[in-house]
């Protein structure tokens, strides 16, 4: 009866032992990756890094309003803001989108653009809104 006691005591030691390093290595494991996923993101936050178009959607009432503004940036030549793709001119378009989307006049999104961004470039554009 002791023999057995001691060879099932001896197999949980060898199972707990296979567990905790299979943890171990998994943990290395995910570490490791995190590193490595870390090191190729080479985007820096700071940076105005350019997004491809299907990252980032508009309406068409946004790219309307956008097209009356030149991106702010200051890094992309002032580049119209509709078409732009700079981290500056998605934060535009994202404050455009989202004061039309809470209801906000077309016009009145205009003036707030105007006031916080500046860079108007026409009132062609925005003969629909007055």
């Amino acid at each position: 009866m002791a023999s057995k006691q001691k060879k099932r005591l001896q197999n949980n030691q060898i199972n707990d032992f296979i567990m905790s390093n299979i943890i171990i290595v998994a943990i290395g494991v995910l570490i490791i990756g995190v590193v490595i996923g870390m090191s190729l993101n080479t985007n820096d936050e700071n940076q105005n890094t350019r997004v491809t178009p299907t990252q980032t959607v508009f309406a068409s009432n946004t790219l309307k309003i956008a097209k009356a503004f030149a991106c702010s940036c200051g890094t992309c030549g002032e580049e119209n803001l509709a078409v732009c793709e700079c981290g500056t001119a998605i934060g535009t378009k994202q404050f455009i989108e989202g004061n039309l989307q809470s209801g906000m006049p077309e016009g009145k999104v205009v003036e707030l653009v105007k006031e916080y961004y500046g860079h108007y470039v026409g009132a062609s554009q925005l003969q629909s809104f007055n």
